[in-house]
């Protein structure tokens, strides 16, 4: 019997009968698309491909040719992709990020070490994640691990353009994007710190009336703890605390608070593991409106490489640990 030989793959435009882009389409016309949309111009894109410029008017052209569609428009603002290009550019990454992943998981094997970047909040940084990555340094010491940190929605735009393998934190309230898988670790909540001397600080009960005399390190309006600690003072009938400095920074914002009487909010993971140190207290108030998940998210394809799976697991048990750990 002859063997049954697949014909390939067409698809029509304007009538003419075209090989698919599976086809069509090269790794090279992906990282170009790639390139000029993080860049916003064609000169930027040249200068990260190490090409003239020159060479990449005539890739685009050719990709646009190929295509059928105008992928890139010049604006005021730079060149910025069209609806068609930012389709092919949203499926170039994930091309990209897969092959890269295929390139850490084989050195991986072969050398038996790797590597994994994880993102997270500067409020959470001190908390969970570095117990964490503890428990996979004892592990795999020779790992090699990047933090970044930094806000939701610019650590969010890193992930899903697999710069970043992982991110952790308290999960925003807004729904994920559809290319992202989300896992709820424990819950955490916000807690008041003061430092160990503060005279607040050895009081067994305290209300939320007994902090009016007193300055505050917060973070930006715009934050989900700065909101959610305000919506608290609003429920109990009282006036929000205005920042007496404003920041994100916790190394700053600890030093604040270890030389002078202010009173600043951190996430409880992290409040908790700064209290174990003696410098600073944990005042005992419930502040009711600042419960909210702690997670991790990734992208749903290509998935975690071994090594971001071993820290998620590492997560799983330090969030589990602390579930399980009285008061």
């Amino acid at each position: 019997m002859a063997a049954t030989q697949m014909a390939p793959a067409f698809f029509s435009l304007e009538g003419v009968l075209m090989p698919s882009w599976e086809q069509r389409i090269s790794l090279r016309h992906l990282r170009l698309a790639d390139a000029i949309e993080r860049e916003g111009s064609l000169v930027r894109a040249a200068e990260r491909l190490n090409m003239t410029q020159s060479a990449v008017t005539k890739a685009l052209q050719e990709v646009e040719a190929l295509t059928g569609a105008a992928l890139f428009t010049r604006t005021s603002r730079g060149s910025v992709p069209t609806p068609f290009g930012e389709v092919l550019v949203r499926h170039a990454r994930a091309i990209i990020a897969q092959l890269r992943n295929a390139d850490r998981e084989v050195m991986e094997l072969r050398e038996g070490h790797g590597s994994v970047k994880v993102g997270t909040l500067p409020s959470a940084a001190g908390g969970v994640l570095p117990s964490a990555l503890s428990i996979v340094l004892k592990r795999q010491p020779h790992l090699q691990v990047t933090v970044v940190e930094g806000q939701h929605d610019w650590l969010t735009t890193l992930l899903r353009r697999g710069d970043l393998d992982l991110m952790t934190s308290r999960l925003p309230r807004r729904r994920l994007p559809a290319d992202i898988t989300q896992e709820v670790l424990g819950i955490d909540r916000a807690r008041l710190i003061v430092r160990a001397r503060h005279p607040l600080s050895r009081r067994p009960r305290i209300g939320l009336e007994a902090l009016g005399g007193f300055g505050w390190v917060l973070p930006p309006h715009e934050t989900s703890m700065r909101r959610q600690l305000e919506a608290t003072f609003r429920e109990a009938g009282l006036d929000a605390p205005a920042a007496t400095v404003e920041s994100m920074s916790f190394l700053t914002n600890r030093a604040l608070v270890l030389a002078s009487d202010l009173i600043t909010v951190w996430p409880q993971h992290l409040a908790e593991v700064e209290a174990r140190t003696g410098l600073v207290k944990i005042l005992p108030l419930e502040l009711a409106q600042t419960e909210r998940p702690l997670g991790v998210w990734w992208r749903t394809d290509p998935g975690l490489s071994p090594s971001a799976q071993l820290l998620v697991d590492a997560l799983r048990t330090v969030t589990a640990h602390a579930a399980s750990e009285p008061g």
